[in-house]
């Protein structure tokens, strides 16, 4: 019998290939009500125009990339860059001007000579072996997160278990007290809703407004704490990093800083952990093949990544004019990176819809490419890898909850899901 998902990709992949505009097909993509559906809109958006110049996105003139071969050129090029630029897709006007200033203060848009300063100075916390130090703990964390619920046989996955893991083990290593979480799971979300491409609400602007000034607030508090009071964290160590020439961070540096980790380094994990939960339900050869073999969960979560990422869209903007596929980008224009899109292009992925658990090679790019990079990419495997093998070890029995079918999150940006019930 055919599955609801699989109804649901072909009844969209129909509704796709109706569509003879790249326009229209990109204004179905940014539509809300199509996250649970996304791809084949993305594979129809890929055939009619890998390279779209429109200013739908932001209301200049940006390059919609969705190839995977232009996306990797342009992640990889050394006169590629992400930087306050690429801001310009949030600006609403001075309305909503704090969350655009505090982007700009992120290692997402820095100015290249300050990004690769920063980059080096937080770089130190997240090599394999200083995340291989906390792999233990990271287990304690999912077995005490996992002992709370296991007496109920049900659970949100999202709210229960996702969010939590990863959010309890970057605030330990920041030095944020874990009892402060209530607090970081509205702002946490509500600049996620900020953070869209395309249009957004006044009222989604007055709470990303609310989110920064609390998010800005709250760390400068604790940064002058940690300032009266270092300890052996993440946090201290940035306070007091020097650069080789003696240069240490300003508090606008720290406090992006600190909201950069907390944000990228929760939710991304967190939307991993649970469309990949999805995905393997909604597969059950491929989860029941995991359950008998879970050596093979490594490999399983590059397939996840691949098959449904968190990170949809990058921008960056060339320094200088740039070829892709026969199309010339002049510099300074924006180009909108459909992640997403480049990890189903079959031109790279053999059936590229379908999901393989055992797919080897897998060269996503789900943590992107070059200078840019995912700084986390080795911790957030990390957490997948042990978060997958103890749900499979612990709750063998582990299913969805029909009674509650579960529901993505109304954003294109930061790709996942609100709520996934599932009983065990």
């Amino acid at each position: 019998m055919t599955t609801t998902p699989e109804r649901d990709r072909q009844r969209d992949t129909a509704l796709a290939a109706e569509m003879q505009s790249p326009e229209q097909v990109l204004e179905a993509i940014l539509d809300p009500k199509r996250r649970g559906s996304l791809y084949p809109y993305l594979h129809r958006l890929r055939a009619l125009a890998p390279r779209l110049r429109t200013d739908m996105i932001s209301g200049k003139p940006a390059w919609v990339l969705t190839r995977y071969a232009d996306v990797r050129e342009a992640l990889k090029h050394p006169d590629v860059r992400s930087d306050a630029r690429g801001v310009d897709v949030f600006d609403v006007g001075p309305a909503g001007r704090h969350f655009v200033e505090m982007q700009k203060n992120t290692l997402l848009f820095l100015p290249p000579d300050k990004h690769d300063r920063v980059r080096g100075l937080i770089s130190k916390a997240f090599t394999p072996r200083s995340v291989e130090h906390r792999d233990g703990r990271i287990r304690e964390v999912i077995h005490e997160l996992l002992d709370r619920v296991e007496s109920k046989g049900r659970m949100d996955l999202v709210h229960d278990f996702a969010f939590l893991l990863p959010v309890i083990v970057i605030c330990e290593m920041l030095g944020v007290p874990t009892e402060d979480l209530p607090r970081f799971y509205d702002w946490a979300h509500q600049s996620t809703a900020r953070g869209e491409i395309g249009k957004v609400t006044d009222e989604i602007v007055r709470q990303g407004e609310e989110a920064t000034l609390g998010y800005s607030t709250y760390f400068l508090e604790l940064i002058e704490d940690h300032r009266r009071r270092p300890r052996g964290d993440l946090m201290s160590a940035l306070i007091d990093a020097r650069d080789e020439d003696g240069r240490g961070l300003g508090d606008a540096d720290l406090v992006g800083s600190c909201y950069i980790l907390l944000q990228a380094g929760h939710g991304t994990t967190q939307d991993l952990l649970g469309m990949g939960m999805l995905a393997l339900l909604q597969h059950p050869d491929q989860l029941e093949f995991l359950r008998g073999a879970r050596s093979g969960i490594p490999t399983a979560v590059e397939e996840l990544l691949r098959f449904d990422t968190s990170v949809q869209i990058s921008q960056r903007v060339a320094d200088v004019p740039i070829e892709l596929g026969g199309d010339r980008i002049p510099a300074g224009e924006v180009c909108i990176i459909f992640n997403g899109a480049a990890n189903r292009d079959p031109a790279v992925f053999a059936d590229p819809d379908r999901l393989d658990v055992r797919r080897d090679p897998n060269p996503h790019l789900a943590f992107g490419l070059g200078r840019h990079t995912c700084l986390g990419q080795s911790q957030a495997r990390s957490e997948l890898q042990n978060a997958f093998d103890v749900l499979l070890e612990r709750f063998p029995e582990l299913r969805l909850d029909e009674t509650t079918p579960p529901a993505y999150r109304d954003s294109l940006f930061l790709r996942g899901l609100g709520t996934l019930p599932v009983v065990f």
